[in-house]
């Protein structure tokens, strides 16, 4: 019995190394702070797989974390940003999560609609772009990361951003959108003018989009009429499920069977 309990033990623990690269282990989740251009420096959550340079993924998150923070999502059982950095890390991608708060008291979503001007939303998602740019910034220079091996993703109000932020900024090796916003008061920023062929013919990375069988129906509309279509004809690489089990909410956790469609997805276009 001792030597089937040895047994057990080691086979385990071959199992669980055999997840991960030989030569790399998780490290654990820290908080940076980010400079963003033009405005004031993020906090972000940076999960770091130590071992030869590896591939990143920068994760934006929706309005709930904007309007709450990270701390104030969590108890309000809303998004835990750390979740998706730790199951990217388990994938073997070096993963970053910023804590964007711009305009938190003045544009943000309750119940029956919208609070905030087109101003204000239009100030969101400049922000945000700029954002992701403070993160790229910061994982190039890092010397765990692969500079030519960043990926952009996004959820929600995330989803919005990570979309134009591929749209204005070259180089990124894969794109994922979760579930993408509308923001329709972001008017010249909102998901319908970022599907426009003319935005979506500068990307020039892989695209994975996300959407809930019960998700918001304009998400479901707009990704189903605009995005995958023109995408399509723009003869872009597109990978999408729009057939998950769940709603907009859905989204809140990393849930496996999103996963499993996302690490085919990086492990093609990232690695």
């Amino acid at each position: 019995m001792k030597i089937i309990g040895k047994f057990f033990i080691v086979l385990s623990f071959a199992i669980s190394a055999w997840g991960l690269d030989a030569d790399r282990a998780i490290a654990g989740i820290e908080w940076v702070d980010l400079k963003v251009e033009g405005a004031d420096s993020v906090r972000a959550a940076f999960g770091v797989v130590k071992g030869k340079k590896s591939p990143a993924v920068i994760f934006s998150h929706g309005t709930g974390v904007r309007r709450l923070g990270h701390q104030g999502s969590i108890n309000k059982a809303h998004m835990d940003i750390t979740h998706y950095v730790k199951e990217l890390n388990k994938m073997g991608y070096i993963a970053i999560a910023p804590v964007r708060s711009h305009l938190s008291d003045t544009a943000y979503v309750q119940r029956g609609g919208t609070v905030g001007s087109t101003d204000d939303w239009i100030a969101v998602i400049e922000n945000g772009i700029q954002v992701v740019k403070a993160a790229r910034i910061f994982l190039t220079s890092n010397a765990n990361v692969d500079p030519n091996r960043i990926a952009i993703m996004g959820f929600s109000e995330g989803g919005n951003i990570t979309l134009w932020s591929a749209t204005r900024e070259s180089g990124y090796r894969a794109v994922v959108l979760l579930s993408p916003a509308t923001i329709r008061d972001a008017r010249k920023y909102n998901l319908r003018q970022a599907t426009k062929k003319s935005n979506l013919s500068s990307i020039d990375a892989p695209v994975f989009l996300a959407v809930g069988e019960d998700d918001i129906r304009p998400i479901r509309m707009i990704t189903s009429r605009r995005l995958v279509p023109n995408l399509q004809e723009l003869e872009k690489t597109l990978v999408f499920h729009t057939d998950y089990p769940g709603g907009h909410k859905w989204f809140y956790e990393p849930r496996d069977a999103l996963l499993n469609d996302l690490k085919l997805f990086l492990e093609k276009h990232l690695r």
